[in-house]
């Protein structure tokens, strides 16, 4: 049995934060996932998530985006590696849209820069996005994309450089707490160390044996030409029509050269271990009717796409901190499809709950609100 003093389980995005933060804090540290991060069968698929400033979900938000910002750039000198690109962008809505009142709020709180132009406005500064009657155009100059896979490797180099160990491919078979820590059993060995951090992603239920108020979300990215010659395209948000509450459509610039664009639901509710990268005409459909509307110099048939999975918590916040019932296990789930580009700051704030640092600014993510029912692993 090989000792450690954390053991991560889940090298994802959060993990490998979590991962990085804790080597560098000087931890014995040994990261286990069942599949080789970056890959296809996670929350993670395809080249790029989005990262804008702005954010839907609340003011506490805010000092997160900044230090998310902060420490992307950190890891990018570090690794030598570009992650954080700046493409701009903008989200397009018709006050009393329920995302885009809540987005434009929430930025106005910030010291984030932004411009909301009208209609005619936007068609100037914009001409190739189609608008609809009294919709705004609010610009971000500093809205980004990441780019997955430079971003995954650059905190998987630096967590090893402080001497983390990653083992890929190994399935965790089962945990249980001791009285000094916990034992991990995986398809290859036998790990114990002081604390374990749970970063399993969509299958984080099934990692704790509990059920989490979370809905594991299937997303249909698909990418499409851009016509040779035509401008540079930000990031763009659509939101739904006033008086709906429905998630936007949203597109980004891909490192090919291509589009991507996906119409984000809350309907398509998976098994995470059923998820595969088949993909249907109706997906297409849905996808092409609102970019022939938005965007309609795009050619409309598909270049390549991917399939990946947000895990939605029920109240739309991540779900991190000590796991009530296990006192050396911390818990980060939920990621709720924005947490790819938090993914710095969960290391960070993972790391902390090991060591016991309090984490007030945290409160809105705490596992305490949650129903916790006793592990059945």
């Amino acid at each position: 049995m090989t000792d450690f003093d954390v053991i991560v389980l889940g090298a994802g995005t959060w993990g490998s934060a979590a991962s990085w933060q804790l080597a560098s804090r000087g931890h014995k540290v040994l990261a286990l996932d069942e599949f080789h991060p970056p890959h296809m069968m996670g929350s993670h698929g395809g080249a790029t998530r989005l990262a804008r400033q702005s954010n839907s979900s609340g003011p506490a938000y805010i000092k997160l985006t900044e230090s998310a910002w902060s420490l992307w750039a950190e890891i990018s000198k570090a690794a030598a590696e570009d992650i954080l690109v700046t493409t701009g962008s903008a989200f397009i809505g018709e006050p009393g849209s329920e995302w885009f009142d809540k987005t434009l709020s929430n930025l106005k709180l910030s010291t984030f820069e932004y411009e909301v132009l009208d209609q005619s406005e936007s068609k100037s500064r914009f001409p190739w996005v189609k608008t609809r009657p009294n919709e705004l155009t609010v610009w971000e100059p500093n809205g980004a994309i990441i780019l997955v896979e430079p971003a995954i490797r650059s905190l998987q180099k630096l967590a090893s450089e402080k001497g983390a160990k990653f083992n890929f491919n190994e399935k965790v078979i089962e945990w249980k707490s001791t009285e000094n820590g916990v034992v991990v059993t995986t398809t290859a060995g036998v790990y114990r160390a002081k604390k374990l951090v749970i970063t399993a992603g969509a299958r984080s239920s099934k990692v704790l044996g509990t059920e989490l108020p979370v809905d594991v979300e299937r997303q249909v990215l698909v990418n499409f030409k851009v016509p040779k010659g035509h401008a540079a395209l930000p990031a763009l948000f659509f939101a739904a029509p006033a008086g709906d509450s429905a998630l936007p459509a949203y597109g980004c610039p891909e490192p090919d050269g291509t589009y991507k664009f996906s119409f984000a639901t809350r309907a398509d509710i998976i098994d995470p271990d059923t998820i595969s990268q088949k993909v249907s005409e109706g997906d297409f459909a849905r996808v092409r009717d609102i970019l022939s509307e938005r965007l309609p110099q795009l050619d409309g048939e598909p270049a390549s796409y991917a399939v990946c999975m947000w895990s939605e918590s029920k109240d739309g916040h991540w779900i991190l901190g000590n796991h009530p019932k296990e006192p050396n296990v911390v818990i980060g789930a939920g990621c709720t499809g924005r947490g790819f580009r938090y993914a710095p700051v969960i290391g960070k704030a993972l790391a902390d709950f090991v060591e016991g640092i309090p984490r007030d600014d945290l409160d809105t993510f705490a596992i305490g609100r949650i129903p916790f029912h006793a592990s059945e692993k």
